[in-house]
């Protein structure tokens, strides 16, 4: 149970962190690696530029993935326990 709440919470505080303390060496980079470009594409859109529609998106799309990695560290912690 505790291994499952460490796992969560390690991927609450960074996207992937929680794959990554499972061993799940390839999906944990993936996350980290798609919240390092979207968080980049939001800098980039919401303060170099003027906010739109697709800095909107891509700030949606980057709270889902970031919830998606939460639940995904959470769900495989608990099946490898």
């Amino acid at each position: 149970m505790k291994k499952n709440i460490l796992a969560a919470a390690l991927s609450a505080i960074l996207p992937g962190a929680g794959q990554l303390y499972n061993q799940q060496w390839l999906k944990g980079i993936g996350f980290l690696a798609a919240v390092m470009v979207l968080s980049a594409v939001m800098r980039r859109r919401l303060i170099l530029a003027e906010p739109s529609l697709m800095a909107m998106l891509v700030v949606f799309v980057l709270f889902g993935l970031a919830i998606w990695s939460v639940v995904d560290a959470y769900r495989c912690a608990k099946a490898a326990s």
